[in-house]
């Protein structure tokens, strides 16, 4: 349910009174709606429930709303809400289908391209964590724990770590050392010169002792054995201490751990750790696969070595402000190349350049793969000519008629008149109608601090009634 104030908000500044009163079939006039305050509610058909702002709206509601759209009523028709209206208020709030979903023909085809925008809702994206875990689990490969359940004969019972569990079988390991003596004496564990697979056998132990993951009392005594641990055993660690983070960082340098840094690094950020210059100078020794999980502040505060290790799927999670602030390091730490070499150094961190800096490489004779090009920042992309997006892409040009449904391309499209966009011979379809004039209102959006839906100005109205007399006359 969404309230009136939330509509008088989101869609009363887009429309004027009589058109939003086309929404709310409940409100017939401007004083109405006025005087309706919280009271009245944006309903659906009996039984339906349309999705609060912020989430994302279930399937079956999105199916209801499509299948509603094909009962089309004639544009214009103010007595009665169309269903088409509904969907332009649901879409101009910021929701979008599912990808499951089926459109249906509405007869708004030519309005919908223009409203679809990609959600700014993080919320919505793979949370970085997930990834950063699924990596970790395809770079090590752990062998599940099974342990003995053969009974440990009495006189083997350990009631210390000591060097006679050396000469112990795996066997009488399994049940003869209880995890809670290993935690206690986790210093003589790392002291005794124990295999790689008895450290096995401790930390199924400890790991079946503790299910919901180690406690920090633990994690801060580990030491050598972090050696043993593996990314889904961090996973489940709640770490909150920085002296920890340091500890454990300071213990992986020269060795095999950036895939446990990495998790560790996350699961440090997701319970709200910060993260200091020490810290970051620390972590440029890994391979940085923890960059998407680190804020643009932090990113700045990182040596820009950091951008010369990096590969395209250690960025494929990072959101616009992280490419920004990537960006900016990469060009400082590739300042002194040229040519190709520039650009295939600077590719990966491309999602953060700016327009002029896309002019400038149009420039260059460099041709950029779709792939590339489909990662830009689409505020980037939308000032760019069609022949600096020719010689942007050369021979890959084609690309674009494969793209033109996803952005930036469809973005861009929208912005080129329609006849310019057939002489690139591609049957790219979407841009401005010969004859047509577009406002540019985005002027709006930046003093209100957002997108909205953009009401009737001064200006604009009388844009219309000058446009309305001469089709009169």
């Amino acid at each position: 349910m969404i309230l009136m104030q939330e509509v008088i908000e989101a869609a009363g500044q887009a429309c004027s009174c009589m058109c939003v009163a086309c929404i709310l079939p409940e409100v017939e006039t401007c004083r109405e709606l006025e005087n309706a305050g919280e009271a009245v509610s944006l309903r659906g058909p009996p039984g339906s429930a349309l999705p609060q702002p912020g989430h994302t709206p279930s399937e079956a509601v999105w199916s209801e709303i499509m299948a509603l759209q094909t009962a089309q009523r004639p544009l214009g028709s103010c007595g009665t809400p169309t269903h088409g209206s509904l969907l332009l208020l649901l879409l101009s709030l910021g929701w979008l289908p599912p990808p499951g979903a089926q459109a249906a023909d509405t007869g708004l085809g030519f309005v919908t391209p223009w409203l679809q925008r990609p959600t700014r809702d993080p919320s919505w994206q793979q949370p970085e964590l997930t990834v950063v875990l699924q990596r970790a689990q395809r770079s090590t490969k752990t062998k599940a724990c099974a342990l003995s359940q053969k009974a440990c004969p009495p006189e083997q019972k350990a009631t210390v770590v000591d060097e006679n569990l050396v000469f112990y079988e795996e066997w009488e390991l399994e049940a003869c050392v209880d995890a809670a003596l290993l935690d206690a004496q986790m210093d003589r564990v790392n002291a005794i010169p124990f295999t790689h697979q008895q450290l096995e056998i401790f930390r199924c132990k400890l790991n079946q002792f503790y299910p919901q993951g180690y406690p920090e009392s633990l994690i801060r005594r580990l030491r050598y054995f972090f050696y043993a641990v593996t990314p889904e055993d961090i996973y489940k660690w709640n770490v909150t201490s920085p002296e920890i983070v340091k500890y454990l960082l300071k213990i992986s340098e020269g060795r095999r751990m950036d895939a446990q840094v990495a998790v560790l690094i996350a699961r440090y950020l997701v319970g709200g750790g910060q993260m200091d210059k020490a810290t970051l100078d620390t972590l440029a020794a890994f391979r940085p696969t923890y960059l998407c999980l680190l804020s643009p502040e932090q990113l700045d505060s990182m040596p820009h070595n950091v951008v010369w290790a990096a590969g395209p799927q250690d960025l494929d999670t990072c959101r616009p402000p992280q490419m920004d602030a990537l960006y900016s390091k990469a060009r400082i730490a590739f300042q002194n190349m040229s040519g190709s070499e520039y650009f295939a150094r600077i590719k990966p961190y491309l999602g953060g350049a700016p327009t002029e800096d896309l002019q400038a490489l149009s420039r260059q004779n460099i041709h950029m793969d779709m792939a590339t090009f489909k990662k830009l920042r689409t505020e980037a992309v939308l000032p760019l000519t069609i022949a600096e997006v020719q010689k942007l892409l050369g021979p890959n040009l084609a690309g674009l008629k494969a793209e033109e449904g996803n952005s930036p391309v469809r973005d861009w499209i929208l912005r080129q008149p329609q006849d310019d966009l057939n002489s690139l011979g591609l049957g790219l379809r979407g841009g401005i109608p010969n004859g047509y004039l577009v406002l540019d209102l985005s002027f709006r959006e930046a003093l209100s601090g957002g997108p909205r839906l953009l009401g009737p100005g001064p200006g604009l109205t009388m844009i219309l009634t000058l446009l309305l007399a001469e089709i009169l006359n």
